[in-house]
Order: C-alpha cells, then structure tokens, then sequence
C-alpha cells in the first residue's frame, strides 16, 4: 500500500503547492484577502479587519489571519496568497481518508475516497485561489469528522470526549471565518442524521461539549471585535445572514433554486462521466450500503447542506465546497463495490468514449489554434502563446494515453490508479497556460506592476473601487481615495476617521486645479472617462487607465 500513500502526497503536491505561484494574482478576491492579511501584519492590528486602511466587516478574521501567517512566511506574493487555501484543502483531504480509514478498515476506500475529492474540478479551482471557502470547508469537515467519530465511540471515555471536543474546536475555527454558516451545516446533517439512526435523544446531549469549547475558540476575538469595532456584528449579522438567505437582492447573488445542480455536475468533472459505474455499484448493493452508518451519515452530509444552500436566496458556485466531501465518500464507495462486483465493462467503456472525446477535441483545437496562428482570425491563444497550446496539448495527449492504459488494465487497483493519476498534467499546466486575452482586466497587477515607479511618496492616490484591491496590493498605499463612492467599502467609510475618503467628480475636478501638477494619480477601469480630462501621463490598457495629473 505505501505506493498508494505516496501517489495520493504526488497528486497533492503536483496539482495543489508546485504550481501555487504559476498564474498572476485575479482582482478582486485574491487582492483584497492579501491586502487585508498584509495590512495586519503592517499595522499589528489583528482584531479588525481593514482594507485600505478603512474597517471591513464582510467576514470574520481566521482567513486573513491565516494569510498573514503565510505572507510572514513566503513573502508578498501570490504563493503565499493562495497557500491556505491550497493547504486546507489537503488536510480535508487528509481528514477524509483518515474518516473512511477509522470507519470502513479499508485502506483502499480511504485512499480513493481522497484521491477523488483532490482531482474534483471545483475542489481544485477553490483549493488553489485566494477565498475562504477552502478553509471553511476544512474547518467545516473537521466538525463532522470529529463528531461523527465522537457519535460513534459507544462509551463516554476521554477518546469520545477527545472527539467530541475537536468538533467544537473546529466549529470554532470556521465561525471565525465565515461566521454562523459553521452551526447551519453541522446542524443540519447531525441532527438528520442521529434521528435516521434512531438516536434523536443525543441530540440533546451530545453537542453540550462541542458547543462549550466552540465559545471558548470564538469568544475572545468576539467580545474584542465588540469593543474596537461595535457595529461589526449587526452589520455582518444582518447583511451577510439574514438578508443573503432571505432578500431577493442583485447585491447578495440571486440565484433559481436548481442553481446548484449543473454547479455540482461541473464541479466534479473530469470525473463526472464515472458515476454510472458508481451507481451499477451502489445500487446492487443499496439495502446493505444503506445501513451503514458511514454512507447514512455521508448521504445527511451531503442532501440536507445541499438543500440548504439551494434555498438561500444568495448563492455563489464556492458554497456548496463542503458536500464534495460526502461525495466522494459515496462515489468510493460505489466505485469500489461496482469493482469488486466482478464488473468493469461500463468503466472500460466509459474510459474508451471519454479518450475518443479528447483526442479529437484536442486535435481540432490545434488545427483551429494553426491556422489562427497563421493570422486567418483571432484564436484563444495569441501567436506568441504558442508553447501555451503546446503544452495543453501535451497535457492532454498525456491523459489519453493514462485513459487507454486503464481501460485495457485488468486489476481494478490499476484502473483507479491511472483514473487519478491521468489528469494531474492537466491540472499542472493550467496554472501556466491561461490565454492573456482572458487575464485582461482581471489580473491588474500585471497592468500596474511597471508603473509603480511613477507613484512616488506625497502624490495623492484618487481610485474608482474597481481598481482599489489591485491598486493597494502593488503600491502598498492605504491613504487613497475612493473616487465617487467606497463600493464594498461603504460600512466601514462610515466611521468619523474614514468618511472624507469618498471624492466626488466635482471635488476632484476641483483638486486638479489647486494641486501642483504631477502629484495626482487616478486609476480606473472601464470603457468610459466618467468626466475625466485627458492628463499629461495616460496609460490605457485592456480597459484599465492610469493616469498622472
């Protein structure tokens, strides 16, 4: 088994820190959790959260703390920006298989149930960008964890104990980074959960000890929170519960119920397409897996959050990050009781479709890419990008070749084995080979970056919201001002010592005539002036202007 173990720390490796660094940093999510996290470090102010030096109360402080920790580490960069996202995401991944290992005894199991949920599409996407959500799903996955291992020990020792008290700990730890959402979805798969297993008693019991040592994690930064910054907890209450759930607002991401659904199905390609074979196997076996307690609590893991977050009003893709973690326990385990079944034959031919797809998908990309290249028309990969389409192509030739070794393999072993293995060069590579034309605009830094000499100590900064993330990060200035209003910054700039950070055009107009020329930066982005005069340095790009007055 050891050449399994240290496959599964290969694929992490490959696909999750090597790379880690490999494509510039997006505005305005990864900008905006580094400025945060680097403000702290600068200022030595942990409790609030700032950007920009104004307060910023859209989430707790566990990630950017988690960030600066990072930033301490490995330097402002986006490696460092991106690494507890990629690191959460492998001790989730090591929390499941150390879930499946102590529940089932199967080293295989455990092994395959991680393995899938590190080449999930979306768990990669997340596990390896600047958002919370990676650490709220670890932080999340470690409350079920403990507590179902806590659940399950049948005598109160300190081992249940023990367990019991990491739930808390972690509940804890994931309310200090995205707030109550850390009760909803433990509740709401516990509670199904112990009355499915005719336990419904323990719920007035057991969570007692989860719940104490969940004040003692939060509480402290709570009550200080409080005291230097009041407002936070009405606003963050009202504003990031209650009216995301509820209110039908363009602010808070209204989506169809259904929204979920193609999210999910997208979320777990490549591997998508073997669910059927997963299913064969389920199935034969259903009324035996169905009276496992693993598979009951998975199955609560994995419906009711779904549900839940199918029926808030507000939704984003990332939420539903914690139910990949049910799911790759069931997907295991329906895979491995389909091999173990004595079937392959929908897996092989499922595996020979899905290198037939690819192939010719790959080639008519490079025969479009060619004649591109030739100046015919605008392809996705600019001429001097073309080691970019190479190396895809390479990638890809890669996969095929793991996909056509796995349908002619006859251990199942095998099969699983190159099934995980075969689209780690493409998830490697797509760190690198982005298209420059779908970077522009998002990856400001690489705009601003040769303009930082130009912005010199004394000059006033005046920048539209849509640019303040980037613009922070890249020239490290927190006394900018925002031009005609504070976007997502509007509860914190209503504080005494912020309030005249909001420049009006009129006011602006206004200070380029009584300011020395030369001393005013504005920055903007956008196909429009908004009223702004032509100035004597001016650099438009991708939609994104920077100017020197």
């Amino acid at each position: 088994m050891k050449k399994y173990y240290l496959g599964l720390i290969f694929i992490y490796i490959m696909i999750y820190i090597l790379p880690l660094g490999g494509k510039p940093m997006i505005t305005p999510d990864e900008f905006r959790y580094g400025e945060i996290s680097r403000e702290m470090i600068e200022t030595g102010n942990w409790v609030v959260p700032k950007l920009i030096n104004v307060r910023y109360f859209e989430k707790p402080v566990m990630g950017y703390w988690l960030n600066a920790v990072s930033i301490m580490l490995f330097g402002e960069n986006s490696f460092a920006v991106r690494f507890s996202s990629a690191l959460s995401t492998g001790l989730a991944a090591f929390l499941l298989f150390f879930l499946v290992l102590k529940a089932r005894k199967d080293p295989d199991e455990a092994l395959l149930a991680a393995g899938l949920f590190l080449t999930f599409g979306m768990v990669f996407g997340v596990g390896t960008f600047a958002v919370l959500d990676a650490p709220t799903m670890f932080f999340v996955t470690g409350t079920l964890v403990s507590f179902y291992l806590g659940c399950e020990e049948e005598k109160w020792t300190w081992k249940k104990f023990g367990a019991l008290a990491a739930a808390g700990i972690f509940a804890g730890l994931a309310f200090l980074t995205k707030g109550f959402l850390a009760f909803a979805v433990p509740a709401i798969t516990i509670i199904p959960y112990l009355i499915w297993t005719k336990r419904w008693k323990q719920i007035f019991i057991l969570p007692w000890i989860p719940l104490l040592f969940t004040i003692i994690i939060s509480l402290p930064w709570s009550l200080m929170i409080h005291q230097q910054a009041p407002n936070f907890w009405s606003y963050f209450f009202l504003n990031q519960h209650i009216k995301r759930f509820f209110q039908d607002a363009g602010i808070h991401h209204p989506e169809p119920f259904y929204f979920f659904i193609p999210v999910l199905l997208l979320g777990a390609m490549p591997l998508l397409l073997f669910i059927p074979s997963a299913f064969v196997g389920f199935k034969k076996r259903f009324h035996d897996l169905i009276q496992d307690k693993l598979i009951k609590f998975a199955i609560c893991w994995f419906i009711f959050p779904f549900l839940f977050f199918s029926a808030c009003s507000g939704k984003l893709p990332t939420y539903i990050l914690p139910c990949f973690v049910p799911f790759a326990i069931l997907f295991s385990r329906g895979l491995l009781e389909y091999f173990r079944g004595g079937k392959s034959k929908l897996f092989d031919v499922t595996a020979k479709i899905l290198m037939i797809l690819i192939i010719l998908g790959a080639l008519g990309f490079t025969i479009v890419q060619i004649i591109a290249d030739c100046g015919v028309f605008n392809g996705m990969f600019a001429p001097a990008e073309r080691w970019k389409w190479i190396s895809a192509f390479v990638a890809i030739a890669v996969w095929a070749f793991c996909l056509f070794k796995m349908y002619r393999a006859q251990k199942y072993r095998t099969k699983l084995s190159l099934l995980l293995l075969g689209s780690i060069l493409v998830f490697f590579v797509s760190h690198f080979i982005i298209p420059s034309r779908y970077l522009e605009g998002k990856a400001q830094g690489l705009f601003l970056e040769p303009l930082k000499e130009r912005v010199k100590p004394g000059m006033t900064l005046v920048i539209h919201p849509n640019m303040m993330h980037a613009a922070a990060w890249e020239f490290k200035n927190k006394d900018m001002l925002f031009y005609t209003h504070g976007g997502e910054l509007e509860e914190g700039l209503k504080y005494e010592d912020s309030k005249a950070r909001i420049i009006s055009n009129k006011q602006f107009l206004k200070m380029l005539k009584t300011t020395q020329p030369g001393k005013i930066i504005f920055m903007m982005r956008g196909d429009f002036r908004e009223g702004i005069p032509k100035a004597g340095f001016e650099k438009y790009k991708h939609g994104i202007m920077f100017s020197n007055f």
